[in-house]
């Protein structure tokens, strides 16, 4: 038998850290440590979506790029 409980905690483990490497990603890009040089029109550029540029890095570069790095 699946031990749900178990499986719940494991899953929220895995998003709380998800989200603290989202936040530590928007961190160092705020001192400017990096920067995205993605054109405008991007995902990642969009409000509430640039947190998550740093920790999901792929697809960036706007609908009209070919090579999304």
């Amino acid at each position: 038998m699946i031990n749900f409980e178990r499986g719940r905690r494991v899953l929220l483990g895995l998003l709380r850290v998800y989200l603290l490497f989202a936040l530590i990603g928007r961190f160092v890009e705020g001192m400017g440590a990096v920067t995205c040089g993605c054109p405008a029109d991007c995902w990642c550029k969009r409000p509430g979506l640039s947190l998550f540029r740093w920790v999901f890095p792929f697809r960036h570069g706007g609908r009209d790029r070919a090579d999304c790095a």
